[in-house]
């Protein structure tokens, strides 16, 4: 049924964490194979990025990834996993587009039967703009496991 699963994970470590375990658990129900998936974090133009602070807020800092970063931190998830039995590679996508669109190409790609993913649970922010997590549920052509 689940043959093969993305778990995709981001530069949080704590929701990387448990998106990890939550795709572990499910590799090793349903015998699958893993694909740790990362689109790296770039610089927005200034137009698409949007505030949703007060005036005069100070604009929240933007960590940018370089690919050796979101390579080292998809490594460490695929390591981690095959620690346990589980047969996994990673890929990071380039993080041209949207995130949302990029890990959905990549499940696409690897035939993946279903994606587990982190959500950052409710912020304000993700109700306006919308978060990866909630962009994916509604665009998935497979099952999503949100881990939170």
């Amino acid at each position: 049924m689940f043959e093969k699963l993305v778990a995709a994970i981001d530069s949080d470590p704590d929701r990387s964490v448990r998106v990890i375990a939550a795709a572990a658990e499910m590799a090793r129900a349903f015998s699958s194979e893993v694909l740790v998936a990362h689109v790296r974090d770039l610089e927005r133009p200034a137009a698409m990025v949007v505030t949703a602070a007060r005036a005069g807020a100070t604009a929240p800092a933007i960590h940018l990834e370089s690919e050796e970063e979101a390579k080292q931190l998809v490594d460490s998830a695929v390591e981690r996993l095959r620690e346990v039995g589980i047969t996994a590679a990673g890929k990071v996508g380039p993080g041209m587009g949207s995130t949302a669109r990029e890990l959905l190409g990549i499940a696409s790609s690897f035939g993946a039967r279903v994606i587990v993913i982190g959500d950052r649970g409710s912020h304000v922010t993700d109700v306006l703009l919308g978060s990866v997590a909630h962009r994916v549920v509604h665009l998935a052509d497979v099952p999503v496991l949100l881990v939170r």
